[in-house]
């Protein structure tokens, strides 16, 4: 099996989140793939010199990466069994395989979030797109698969309904769930640096910390408002003395941070709530130690998975969390934690929603009119965490639950397995199934937007070169030379013959007097036919030909 990367190494402010969950994700791959060299087809060369940077980072030897050039797939794409791209914009890799001879690569991607109208089109794209049932796209949780049918069936719908049939999308959506470096969150969370912790926020011995980590924004996030309540309510009826902790960066600053505090101030009148930076220096490993209990009570489609509860459990804290997408598949309730209720209007309140968005493209405000919708059961999350505050034993047994939890299903040596599995079984089912071909014979388009020129722009010639027609020449070989002594006259040379064989093919038509284009036809193999072509309109257009039409 050959796997290759096609990787963006994204560098925009709001591309930074994704970008580490791949890097992470690439660290994993370096790390406890099975590979002997590591092969990307970059994007760019900004891309690559990442991709080679990660994979030295991880004690990857530079000589072990292997870059491919973007601009011919049909000559390095055509050994590779797998092309693996880390977002789900996976429609341009599957048009790309169909430059290539033979069933070609299988095609798999990976959905991280799927609220975005640019992600929405990017997974829609795939309806429309030449895939099979041999391709696939990672979901994260079943939450998201779920999601993504669901978007899949909405366009389905439409072209059912548009163009008549029975159309569905054929691209497989297993579940493989984000993963963590399970030893090195444990390591954050030793006696030493929860005592060190601690003395920093001046925590009493008997103090309950109730830690939420993350972004702190109610548009992208979680509106913090179930939780201040619930950490109010229980701090009331417990006889410990409880303390919220919100650690993370508020996005954007000026408008989320003055709203939480004020919040806040209002709310916990009983509780102590600290808002800690996440650049905070006292903090650099954040404040895994010093917890005693996690919580996020999400309540936004922006989530999918959610990494930070398998962190808590990786460090051993037991977790409080809403019952939420992916949330619900890394905490088992009763065991590693407490899943609190969620609650949504039915499907027929969102259309409004949709249309808003469509209307006005504001992403935040997309998710917000959603979020300001959904309840979180705010009273069984104050009991959850009066249950915990309460006993002590019992927070202790969960969160040692869920880190041996976190160790056998989300540290990275088993998740990376899993892609290898995947990869090899669809490979192994393309291999065996033969899909047919995917595009009618001739077509003539790389892809919808990137139609043959001559075939949509047919009628803006004057007349069209015929194989009847015949050709002089009528340059001298000083005055060729002239010509292709410029770049401007042999602009993208790869679609030509080179040079000298230019050169040789003027000679030879010279040789021969004048020469009938069938006849440089038949001379030539199939595959060399359109490029012959093109070298002939290229020297009718530069003056080294003169053509005599049938």
């Amino acid at each position: 099996m050959t796997v290759a990367l096609d990787y963006l190494h994204a560098t925009a402010p709001e591309a930074l989140g994704i970008s580490v969950a791949v890097d992470d994700l690439l660290k994993a791959w370096f790390r406890h793939g099975t590979a002997q060299t590591f092969i990307c087809r970059p994007a760019n060369l900004p891309s690559f010199a990442h991709f080679q940077d990660v994979a030295a980072a991880a004690g990857i030897d530079r000589a072990r990466t292997i870059g491919l050039d973007p601009r011919t797939p049909e000559h390095n794409l055509k050994d590779i069994t797998c092309l693996f791209r880390p977002d789900p914009a996976l429609a341009e890799a599957v048009w790309r395989r169909q430059q290539l001879d033979g069933r070609g690569y299988v095609a798999c991607g990976l959905v991280h979030s799927l609220s975005g109208e640019q992600v929405s089109r990017a997974v829609t794209e795939l309806c429309l797109a030449p895939t099979d049932s041999t391709d696939a796209l990672i979901c994260p949780s079943a939450a998201i698969r779920d999601a993504v049918r669901n978007l899949w069936d909405i366009h389905a719908d439409y072209l059912n309904h548009r163009f008549g049939g029975a159309f569905h999308c054929p691209v497989q959506t297993p579940v493989i769930p984000l993963g963590i470096d399970t030893a090195k969150f444990a390591a954050r969370a030793t006696p030493e640096k929860r005592h060190a912790q601690r003395q920093a926020l001046n925590v009493a011995d008997d103090e309950i910390v109730i830690l939420f980590t993350g972004r702190l924004s109610f548009a992208t996030k979680a509106h913090p408002l179930p939780l201040l309540l619930a950490a109010e309510r229980a701090a009331q009826r417990t006889k410990r003395k409880l303390r919220l902790v919100l650690h993370g960066y508020f996005k954007p600053q000026a408008d989320m941070e003055p709203r939480f505090r004020a919040l806040a101030q209002d709310v916990c009148q009983t509780v102590r709530c600290d808002f800690v930076l996440h650049d905070d220096p006292r903090f650099p490993e954040g404040l895994w130690a010093g917890a005693d209990v996690f919580t996020s009570l999400v309540d936004n489609v922006q989530e999918s998975f959610g990494l930070t509860p398998i962190e808590a459990m990786a460090c051993g804290l037991p977790a409080v969390v809403t019952d939420w997408d992916g949330y619900r598949e890394g905490v088992r309730h009763g065991q590693d934690g407490f899943l609190i209720p969620t609650l949504a209007p039915p499907a027929e309140a969102g259309h409004a929603l949709a249309t808003h968005y469509f209307n006005e493209p504001n992403y935040g405000a997309y998710l917000v009119a959603a979020a300001q919708s959904t309840a979180v059961d705010i009273d069984a999350a104050a009991t959850a965490f009066v249950t915990l505050a309460d006993d002590g034993a019992l927070r202790q047994s969960m969160g040692q639950s869920g880190q041996r939890r976190a160790a056998a299903t989300y540290d990275w040596r088993v998740i990376i397995p899993a892609y290898e599995a995947l990869w090899q079984s669809l490979n192994e089912q393309r291999r065996r199934d033969k899909p047919a071909p995917a595009l009618p014979p001739n077509w003539p388009a790389a892809h919808p937007a990137f139609p043959n020129p001559w075939a949509v722009f047919g009628g803006f010639p004057a007349a069209t070169l015929a194989p009847g027609d015949t050709l002089r020449v009528v340059m001298t070989a000083e005055e060729i030379s002239l010509i292709l002594k410029h770049d401007m006259n042999l602009f993208i040379p790869e679609l030509l013959l080179p040079p000298a064989s230019l050169r040789a093919l003027a000679e030879g038509i010279r040789n021969a007097g004048s020469v009938r284009l069938q006849d440089l036809l038949a001379a030539s193999p199939p595959s060399g036919r359109a490029r012959l072509w093109r070298c002939v309109g290229w020297m009718l257009k530069h003056g080294v030909c003169a053509r005599e039409a049938t």
